[in-house]
């Protein structure tokens, strides 16, 4: 494999640089209204959109929508977003960002709810006490009642600001001290909580969940972000089979598969699963792979449904890490670049953007040709058939 990848890597078509910044938090803040591993920056799909569509109100797909900065970023660049991801919580963190509303309103959306209110115990409750004050978990579970009930864009939103706020490192959460992005399991918390000499303590979400809403909102949505975000449409489908996206109506796709063995969404996401009454499901088989022929396998699948929903001479902008296995380091670039052969799809270039590793990256212990992604390797396909 890696012998295989020296002949790609002396292609012409392979173009090395700094392409966007590697600066932190540049984008929009609506971006950065929840945090969500293995997700990559707006600045990724903002090169690629004005690369290569030259008119506005186009139609740009991410069959991994993971949180929806694909989607976020079109709206704001001015084209309708399609969103696709076999994850419930991805359809959420996107979908609640498809109308933004005003502070005002949403100020006085959390000031009408009544969080004060007696609740019911539960037997699950002994998972959530090592992270939550037991009169927080009962705001949090009010909470959870009232958007049961409303679904007004209002109430979504300050849903979506809620579930940033669950678990994390600062008083600005409402837990005791814990990882922001992984939620870790109730008996490692409850063992970290004795080693910190730790309590959960009472933190109001109200004031937490406003304050989060004015940082989040202090940059001005684009005059035309809901013009466009109105028509976005939100799949909940596997990347090789989605069906209600028509064939041949997307102008340009930017997206990210998972890589090997990487992450497990399931496992890291259990508190928000909570939250969000998201239920295990048998049928939803996540798209992770530790053997490669089976990635390939199903990156080959997802590149011909790509092929399908594409306009002709559109493009596909697939962006996959180097992974070390073993002692070889794999360039999952270059597999894209097979596996498109016959689809439909050809290999236009691809760009590497070259960056140092950010805070959070050292955070995970990746580090430079050891573990995860070193860069960004973006293969560009362009559909011909």
């Amino acid at each position: 494999m890696a012998g295989a990848g020296r002949l790609l890597k002396d292609s012409e078509k392979i173009v090395f640089g700094e392409f966007w910044t590697a600066k932190q938090r540049q984008g929009h803040s609506i971006h950065h209204t929840v945090s969500y591993r293995a997700s990559f920056k707006p600045e990724l799909p903002s090169f690629f959109m004005k690369e290569f569509l030259k008119k506005k109100n186009r139609v740009v797909y991410d069959p991994f929508g993971g949180r929806g900065t694909t989607a976020i970023q079109a709206n704001i660049e001015g084209h309708v977003a399609v969103h696709n991801d076999i994850h419930p919580l991805s359809i959420f963190l996107a979908s609640a960002r498809q109308y933004v509303p005003k502070l005002e309103d949403l100020e006085k959306k959390l000031n009408s709810l009544d969080l004060e209110k007696e609740v019911e115990d539960d037997p699950f409750d002994v998972n959530l006490l090592p992270f939550f004050h037991p009169r927080t978990l009962r705001e949090i579970k009010n909470l959870k009642t009232y958007m049961a009930i409303d679904h007004s864009v209002e109430m979504k939103f300050i849903s979506l600001i809620a579930l940033s706020r669950l678990h994390g490192h600062s008083t600005g959460f409402f837990s005791v001290y814990t990882f922001p992005q992984v939620s870790i399991p109730s008996e490692a918390q409850a063992k970290n909580n004795i080693k910190r000499g730790q309590t959960p303590e009472y933190r109001p979400i109200k004031p937490r969940i406003f304050q989060k809403m004015k940082r989040d909102l202090a940059m001005p949505i684009p005059p035309f972000y809901h013009e466009f975000s109105k028509n976005n449409l939100y799949s909940l489908n596997s990347a090789n089979s989605v069906p209600n996206v028509e064939s041949e109506s997307v102008d340009l796709i930017v997206t990210s598969p998972p890589f090997l063995d990487k992450v497990d969404y399931e496992g890291d996401n259990w508190l928000r699963h909570w939250f969000l009454d998201i239920k295990k499901s048998k049928d939803r088989k996540l798209s992770i792979f530790s053997n490669l022929n089976d990635w390939n396998t199903f990156i080959r699948s997802t590149l011909k449904e790509s092929a399908r929903v594409l306009k002709k001479g559109s493009y596909m902008v697939m962006e996959v890490g180097e992974v070390k296995k073993g002692n070889s380091i794999l360039y999952l670039d270059e597999d894209v670049v097979r596996m498109a052969e016959g689809t439909g799809l050809v290999w236009n270039k691809t760009y590497v953007h070259t960056q140092s590793f950010t805070k959070l990256s050292n955070c995970w212990q990746v580090s430079n040709n050891e573990k995860g992604t070193n860069s960004n390797r973006c293969v560009v396909l362009r559909k011909v058939l």
